[in-house]
């Protein structure tokens, strides 16, 4: 089997490639999701790591596109207190409607690392780890996504 690219079938397989993506992450990192509920990012250890990767680099950012920003609202108090910490380098936004058919799902790190989950309703993906060329397509794929997609989750605070 080719070591940069292994099948992942189940979601306990899936959460620890997404850790080990994360952790190889050294300059950007790009998330596609429906809602990030089975990303498990505000769980505290995801958090950590996403603040750990912030605070070795100002260079460095968070880029995230969802279909669904309601659960991340409602249910995500450590990832809303992490992206009004670090909205100088973290930038969530919403698929327009068109394109909100989409059903996978990926963590790409540097142009070279990625989980991809190929449906987000079943926990087959994939780890793809140092490989360029495989991941080239899903990065420009989310290049295209941002470009089409709109701010939301304002965490700011704004008032007197």
């Amino acid at each position: 089997m080719d070591e940069k690219y292994t099948a992942l079938f189940g979601e306990a397989d899936y959460r620890a490639s997404l850790d080990r993506v994360l952790a190889l992450a050294e300059r950007e990192i790009r998330i596609f999701d429906t809602d990030l509920t089975r990303m498990q990012l505000d769980a505290p250890e995801r958090i950590n790591v996403l603040a750990a990767f912030l605070l070795g680099d100002p260079q460095r950012r968070i880029n995230i596109v969802i279909h669904d920003p309601t659960p991340a609202e409602q249910q995500m108090p450590r990832l809303l207190a992490f992206l009004s910490r670090h909205s100088h380098a973290v930038t969530l936004r919403q698929s327009p409607d068109n394109l909100r058919h989409l059903a996978d799902a990926h963590i790409l790190a540097d142009t070279q690392h990625g989980v991809r989950r190929f449906h987000v309703t079943q926990p087959r993906s994939a780890l793809i780890i140092d490989d360029r060329e495989y991941v080239h397509p899903w990065w420009e794929r989310f290049g295209e996504l941002w470009e089409l997609s709109h701010p939301c989750l304002s965490t700011s605070i704004t008032g007197l």
